[in-house]
């Protein structure tokens, strides 16, 4: 009701006598976060320190309202915004509700000493809610001097819908204020100078002021909305609860069929590789046959070509004999036998050849051994045994072993 009669004002100031608590059932919260500011003012110490707390560019007097200076007997009844000044309801409240109460010395001054400061400022609303102690408020006010736009007091006595607000609204009606809306609990009014704002305050909240409840309430009207809406969130919460256990469990399988078809794979292609193993083993052990085959073969054949009388079985017989070599050996020596004909008979190459041979004595018995007189091997005198050596090859013979002499002596 306030903000839509009000709301066109930029960076407002309000009051809030008995402000309790900052957020809880705050009727200046909203304001707040518009870029309002103001004074709070609150004799309870717990609820004047949240305020503090919360709210620390905003200014929080901690102290009672009347019409006298003085010390007051507030009556605190903890967590709670039932506290009061006036002792008779706080033993109803106590006798009827439960709600022990203690009472606790509070400063108290008169409204137009403690709020002195907003002398000749706008303010646009200011609230009263004291729990029976409005009227004792009101008589401390200057109506001169401190003018909100709009004033609402609290019009029913504590925890009831009884009506109480007659010696409250005589001093408003006097100060020059019209009543203009009562909600069921607080009564409005406004400075007879801001007429304009009436058309605002004469019709209840409805859906054209697109307000929404803030859920920050501690009465049953938005209690049970929070309730409600609390077992819908837990509702909602349980049911997604749910829905991710099923999905983890979906995903648990998905993962362990997915862990299956890869071993099912890897068994596969394990089973593929050792079968193209076994083939490749079986090609080179088939090979490895075929080679040994053939090499049986090739020497089966060679078998057979030895064993055939063919000239390549005769020469692999000479061979096994020696007699191919002893052949090349008679040949050499023959070569050599005409070679030495050949040096002794030139006077020029005999002499080079004896100066050699002086000189390489192993080449001179190696060429005396293969020149010297062959032994018949079918003879047995050893003097018949000589095989006859021609005139140039016994006198090349002749010829070494004078060299070798010759050699020995010096």
């Amino acid at each position: 009701m306030l903000w839509r009669a009000l709301k066109h004002v930029p960076a407002g100031v309000y009051v809030d006598i008995g402000a309790q608590h900052p957020v809880v059932d705050s009727v200046s919260k909203a304001f707040y976060e518009q870029g309002w500011r103001g004074i709070h003012v609150e004799p309870v110490p717990h609820y004047a320190q949240l305020l503090r707390q919360d709210r620390p560019d905003e200014e929080v007097l901690q102290l009672a309202l009347a019409d006298r200076a003085g010390i007051l007997e507030l009556h605190v009844i903890p967590e709670t915004g039932l506290s009061t000044g006036v002792k008779a309801y706080a033993k109803i409240i106590e006798e009827q509700h439960g709600f022990a109460h203690q009472t606790v010395p509070t400063p108290m001054l008169p409204m137009s000493i403690a709020l002195a400061s907003l002398a000749g400022q706008q303010v646009h609303w200011l609230k009263i809610d004291v729990e029976g102690f409005e009227e004792d408020v009101l008589r401390g006010w200057d109506s001169k001097v401190l003018r909100p736009w709009i004033i609402l007091i609290e019009a029913t006595v504590p925890m009831s819908t009884e009506l109480r607000y007659e010696g409250a609204d005589k001093i408003l009606v006097d100060a020059g204020y019209e009543f203009v809306y009562f909600d069921g609990l607080n009564r409005f009014y406004i400075a007879v100078e801001h007429a304009e704002l009436a058309p605002a305050l004469r019709i209840p909240p409805n859906v054209f002021d697109g307000a929404r409840l803030s859920g920050l309430s501690s009465s049953a009207w938005c209690g049970g909305l929070i309730s409600s809406h609390r077992v819908e969130r837990q509702a909602d919460a349980a049911q997604m609860d749910a829905a991710l256990a099923d999905a983890r469990a979906e995903m648990t399988q998905a993962e362990s069929n997915a862990r299956a078809r890869l071993e099912e794979e890897k068994s596969r292609t394990s089973q593929a590789v050792l079968r193209a193993v076994e083939a490749e083993a079986r090609a080179v052990a088939a090979e490895a046959f075929a080679n040994h085959a053939n090499d049986r073969a090739i020497h089966a054949e060679a078998r057979a070509l030895l064993a055939a009388n063919t000239p390549l079985r005769r020469l692999a017989t000479a061979i096994a004999d020696g007699r191919i070599t002893s052949g090349i050996k008679r040949r050499i020596k023959t070569v050599l036998r005409i070679a030495a004909i050949a040096v002794g008979r030139h006077p020029t190459l005999k002499r080079a050849a004896v100066f050699v041979l002086d000189r390489a004595p192993p080449l001179r018995r190696r060429l005396r051994t293969m020149l010297a007189p062959q032994q018949d091997p079918s003879s047995k005198d050893s003097m018949n045994s000589l095989l006859p050596m021609s005139p140039d090859a016994n006198l090349v013979y002749r010829q070494l072993l004078q060299s070798q002499h010759r050699s020995e002596r010096a």
